[in-house]
C-alpha cells in the first residue's frame, strides 16, 4: 500500500545517548579515580621495604660471589645503588661496571614524595643505627659486605631513614648489624620504632 510507511525496528544508540553515557562515566571516574593512589604512608611503607630488600640481596651477592659489595645512598638525588668488586681488586669505585656486575637493583630512585630524612622520629633504640643525627648514619654515606657478608668496617652498624616530607610524623628505616643482618623499622608517633 503506497500510504502506509513501513515501520522498522532500528537497533543501535543515538549521538546524544553516547554523549551522556560518557559524560556519567566521567563524573564517575573523576569520583573513584583519586581513591585508588597510594597514601603517602603506603608509599614510604613499599619503599622502605623495597630498599632492606635490596641491601639483603647485595649482602647475599657478596656471600655467593665472595666479592666485596658496597650500598651507597645519595640524600642529594633521593637515589642509592649496589655495586660489586667484580675484578676484585679490595675497591669499589661506584662504576656502570660495578653496578651491573652485582646483578641485582643497580641504581634505584626514592619513589615520589619519599627523601632521605628522619621527619620527627628519634634515633633507633639501643643504638640500633649506629652513631649521627643524620639520614644516613652509615660511615660515608654507604654500607660494604666483605666477602663473608659482614658489615664494614669491622663491628660498625649504621641505618637509612625516609620520609615523606607531607607526613613527618610517620617514618621508616632500615638498619644493618655488624652480622651484616637487615631490619625494617617504622615509626608511629605515640608507639614507637616497631
Amino acid at each position: 500500500m503506497p500510504g502506509k510507511q513501513s515501520r522498522r525496528k532500528q537497533y543501535g544508540f543515538t549521538i546524544f545517548e553516547l554523549i551522556v553515557v560518557m559524560t556519567v562515566v566521567a563524573v564517575l571516574m573523576g569520583i573513584v579515580a583519586p581513591r585508588f593512589r597510594l597514601a603517602s604512608s603506603t608509599t614510604l611503607q613499599m619503599a622502605g621495604i623495597q630498599m632492606a630488600q635490596d641491601i639483603d640481596v647485595s649482602r647475599t651477592r657478596a656471600l655467593s660471589t665472595r666479592q666485596m659489595v658496597r650500598v651507597a645512598f645519595d640524600d642529594g638525588d633521593n637515589r642509592y645503588g649496589g655495586y660489586l668488586d667484580h675484578d676484585n681488586d679490595g675497591t669499589i669505585t661506584q662504576s656502570a661496571a660495578e653496578w651491573q656486575a652485582l646483578r641485582g637493583f643497580g641504581e634505584r630512585s626514592l619513589p615520589p614524595g619519599i627523601v632521605f630524612g628522619r621527619g620527627s622520629a628519634p634515633a633507633l633504640p639501643n643504638g640500633q643505627g649506629g652513631t649521627g643525627a643524620g639520614a644516613i648514619t652509615f660511615n660515608s654515606d654507604r654500607v660494604e659486605f666483605d666477602s663473608r657478608g659482614l658489615a664494614l668496617p669491622a663491628g660498625s652498624t649504621g641505618a637509612v631513614y625516609l620520609v615523606s616530607p607531607s607526613e613527618p610524623e610517620r617514618v621508616v628505616a632500615i638498619s644493618v648489624a655488624p652480622s651484616g643482618n637487615t631490619r625494617f623499622w617504622t615509626w608511629t608517633p605515640g608507639e614507637g620504632w616497631k
